[in-house]
Formats: structure tokens, C-alpha cells, sequence
């Protein structure tokens, strides 16, 4: 009855686990949905702004129209953003765009380069932490309401190390942004994107040539676009992040959820097993006690 007795509270303890699973994944799901509507949202001004700095910086040969597009002639410092979750139990997020970030600072390193890091996400700076990389800012995941104050402080601090304001010498020559790419709900792809020197978007060469009309002019336009632009690029990798971050876990917690069930299966099957021999074993020994009452 022992064995009996323990099944029975281990099958009490996996259905226990098994509805905080299942809350977990329904709460991702819901909250998946508000996020993927933040994404398309989004998409199209980021879209159109980048179009916008495209036609701008194409307007002319000279690649450095503004400081911020200005590349280094020798890379001496690199900046990484690494964009991960607070929070684990969401599947390989986590543990995939730290070994990113991870490799990408290693190759730097040998390069004799010096690495700064931005961390939006504690998963990712305790990573790294225990890595033993210091993390010269950090952040907590934003949710959907607020991601712009992250956004906004992030741009803050890259700039001011590829540009200081006090005319300085630069703590960094380029500026790395490694996160999850929200492909669909299934597929989430670790993206590196290069965020400054500032690098406009591809034309595409099928679509007409247009001449555009600056007012005022090209410099004046791109010194207040830029920035903006830069935002851009930021909140969409945040917004990607967070969706990736809720799609993985709802992942997780649905195959988590199916794992208890059928363990809990296994184990109600193995149960009645037990039970059935104990009662097998009490009338075999009540028989046997009859018939030698009986002899």
C-alpha cells in the first residue's frame, strides 16, 4: 500500500503542475495577440521611415551626410544591445540570443576590441554576468504600454557612446542589436542587425527611380530623421523580442502541459496496476487462509 500511497501523491503533485502550465500558456496566448498587433502596427511607420532616410541618403555620393551615418576608419570599440526576457520558462529564447550575443563579444574580443553592453532583459545580463562579461547598462523587458520610454533610454545611451555630446573621444565605432526576430507564432530567428553607423535600407532595384524634393534641406532633414530612425529600429526589435518571448513560452507551456498529462496517464495506469495485484495478493491470501482453516 506504501508504493499505492506514493503514485497517488505524485499524480496529485503532476496534475497540480499541470494547471499552472496551463495557466501560463493561456495568459502567453492572450497576451500574444495584444503583441503581434503591436508588431503590424508598427511595421508600417518603420516602413515608411525608412524609405523616407533611404531617399535622403541616396540623394548623394557623399556615404557621410551625417554623424551619425559616418563610418570609422579603424573599429576600436563595439557596442552590443542584447534583447532577452526577465523571465524563463519560455523553451530556448533565452539560452539562443545569449549564445549569440556571447559569440559575436568573443569574436570582438579577439579582435582586441572593447565590448559594451547594453542588457534590456535580466536573463540575458545574468547571462552574461556569469560569463563573466560586465554589463555597462541594463534594462527590464517593457510591456507593450510603456516600450517607448525603453526605446527612447536605449537610443540614449548608444548614441552617446558612438557620439558623445561633449565632443569626446567615442567609446564605440559600431553598435550591434541581437534579439528574436518574430517570424510567426511557431518560428522565432535570432536576428543581428547593425544599428550604428546608421545604414539606410536596400533599394529595391525593380521599383522606379524618384527624384525627391527636400524642404528644408537634405542635412537639416536627416539630423532630426535619424534619431527617430534609430528609435525605430529599436522599438521594432522590442516589440519582435517581447512577441517571440510569448510565443515561445505559450510553446513551451502547451508541451510542458502534454508531458503531465501523459505522465499522468503512465502513472494511473501504473497505479492500477499496483492496486489490482495488492487485491489479487489480500484474496489469494484469504483463500489460502479458508482452506487451511479448512484442513
Amino acid at each position: 500500500m506504501g508504493n499505492l500511497k506514493e503514485i497517488r501523491l505524485r499524480i496529485g503533485a503532476i496534475k497540480n503542475t499541470r494547471k499552472i502550465t496551463q495557466a501560463m500558456g493561456r495568459i502567453a496566448s492572450a497576451r500574444l495577440f495584444k503583441a503581434q498587433q503591436a508588431v503590424t502596427a508598427a511595421r508600417p511607420y518603420a516602413e515608411r521611415l525608412a524609405e523616407v532616410v533611404q531617399a535622403l541618403t541616396a540623394a548623394t555620393d557623399d556615404a557621410a551626410v551625417d554623424p551619425l551615418m559616418a563610418p570609422r576608419a579603424e573599429v576600436r570599440g563595439v557596442g552590443i544591445i542584447l534583447v532577452s526576457a526577465d523571465r524563463g520558462l519560455c523553451g530556448g529564447f533565452n539560452a539562443n540570443v545569449t549564445k549569440a550575443a556571447l559569440q559575436r563579444i568573443a569574436r570582438e574580443k579577439e579582435a582586441g576590441r572593447e565590448v559594451t553592453v547594453i542588457a534590456v532583459g535580466k536573463k540575458g545580463a545574468g547571462a552574461l554576468k556569469y560569463n563573466g562579461i560586465d554589463v555597462d547598462y541594463r534594462h527590464e523587458v517593457p510591456g507593450n504600454d510603456n516600450v517607448l520610454d525603453t526605446v527612447k533610454a536605449v537610443a540614449t545611451e548608444a548614441t552617446g557612446l558612438f557620439l558623445p555630446m561633449d565632443g569626446a573621444t567615442p567609446t564605440v565605432d559600431v553598435v550591434y542589436i541581437i534579439y528574436n526576430f518574430f517570424r510567426n507564432a511557431l518560428v522565432q530567428e535570432v536576428t543581428e542587425t547593425q544599428l550604428l553607423p546608421f545604414k539606410p535600407a536596400e533599394i529595391d532595384p525593380d521599383a522606379p527611380p524618384v527624384e525627391p524634393v527636400f524642404e528644408p534641406d537634405r542635412a537639416a532633414l536627416l539630423a532630426h530623421l535619424l534619431p527617430v530612425a534609430l528609435e525605430s529600429q529599436i522599438q521594432t526589435a522590442l516589440l519582435n523580442s517581447i512577441s517571440s518571448e510569448l510565443a515561445s513560452r505559450r510553446t513551451a507551456m502547451n508541451s510542458a502541459t502534454d508531458n503531465a498529462t501523459e505522465l499522468i496517464d503512465d502513472l494511473t495506469l501504473q497505479f492500477n496496476r499496483e492496486r489490482q495485484a495488492a487485491i489479487t495478493t489480500e484474496l489469494m491470501e484469504i483463500i489460502g487462509g479458508s482452506e487451511a482453516l479448512k484442513g
